[in-house]
């Protein structure tokens, strides 16, 4: 992968190197959610559950992504 580089500029802006376990409890609070209106109600196509009833999503370890116009070289490997 040497020749491998990022397209576009953007990075997040927080430290952490990936949100993939915060993403991943997210989306189990939000089946448990589905599965308990699902349980309850008889009617399971009326279900106005959102992917983010359940959690904050500024709450996540990276928090938005910022564009750098003019990256250095280095940062733009992968």
């Amino acid at each position: 992968m040497s020749r491998s580089r990022r397209k576009t500029p953007i990075f997040g802006n927080a430290s952490a190197p990936s949100e993939a376990a915060w993403k991943a409890k997210a989306a189990r609070k939000l089946r448990h959610n589905v599965r308990q209106v699902l349980a309850t109600t008889l009617d399971g196509d009326r279900f106005a559950g959102k992917r983010w009833d359940g959690v904050n999503p500024y709450d996540g370890p990276k928090d938005g992504k910022h564009w750098f116009g003019k990256a250095d070289a280095r940062w733009l490997r992968k």
